[in-house]
């Protein structure tokens, strides 16, 4: 079944890997991180090659939720808790530089960006709320606290942060990506160095940059592998109420 996003949206198309190659920088993975890699890349005119074992955007990109936001669930009192004061602006800081950089690029591409609110709600936790909105003003981030929600069940409140986006991330991605050196159907199979094997060929780089959403290398050693995969899902209904506005809970 494809998403929403893959159903309306052509997809450039780029050929794969036919023979042996050379470039400074090897990009791994074709969803919206490594395109916008080749991207900023390309601007500045550094060699580079990304490759996709399939399709671009065929993953996690293809399926998102398609939100632009620097409001991950009520991370920040976590943050301030785990990591300090410090650190928790880091977070703050380099979250909101990329939304400020997205705004920039959506200005001109067709690609459905809008500013909404973005609302982060809990169902029986306002101590939790309580926490993060005292957290943000530390922060000096403009947020409030809403009572009342336009959702089909009963919530303890939310944290309402102000002028968040959303987008079409295909629309996106797509018109990023249709100028950029891509070869498709690639898949990185095993490191050699500072060499690449494909099915196709070698691809030597002085850097590579692995932008799949995990790691894509599973041998002994590799402890980051350690990691479990989960997947959400989200229903569209007929004649459901038109809600302004991204909604999450905080719990997982």
């Amino acid at each position: 079944m494809k998403s929403v996003w893959q159903k309306d949206v052509e997809r450039p198309e780029f050929p794969p890997l036919k023979n042996d190659v050379k470039t400074e920088i090897l990009i791994i993975g074709g969803g919206i991180s490594g395109i916008l890699t080749a991207h900023f890349l390309h601007q500045r005119g550094v060699p580079y090659i990304m490759v996709e074992k399939d399709r671009i955007c065929g993953g996690t990109t293809g399926n998102t939720t398609a939100k632009i936001t620097f409001q991950h669930g009520l991370i920040y009192s976590k943050l301030l808790r785990s990591a300090g004061v410090e650190n928790a602006q880091m977070y703050l800081y380099a979250n909101r530089a990329a939304f400020d950089k997205y705004s920039e690029l959506c200005r001109n591409i067709d690609c459905d960006y809008e500013q909404v609110d973005n609302f982060v709600y809990s169902m029986d936790d306002g101590q939790k709320l309580e926490r993060e909105l005292r957290t943000l003003d530390n922060l000096g981030v403009r947020a409030s606290f809403m009572a009342d929600l336009p959702l089909p069940f009963q919530t303890a409140g939310a944290v309402c942060l102000p002028d968040q986006a959303q987008f079409h991330p295909l629309k996106f991605a797509a018109s990023i990506a249709r100028n950029l050196k891509i070869l498709e159907k690639t898949p990185a199979r095993a490191f050699d160095g500072n060499t690449v094997l494909t099915d196709y060929g070698r691809i030597r780089a002085e850097k590579i940059i692995v932008a799949t959403h995990f790691p894509l290398i599973n041998k002994h050693g590799f402890y980051f592998v350690k990691q479990y995969q989960s997947r959400s899902y989200v229903l569209a209904l007929k004649n459901g109420p038109q809600l302004k506005g991204m909604y999450r809970d905080e719990a997982e």
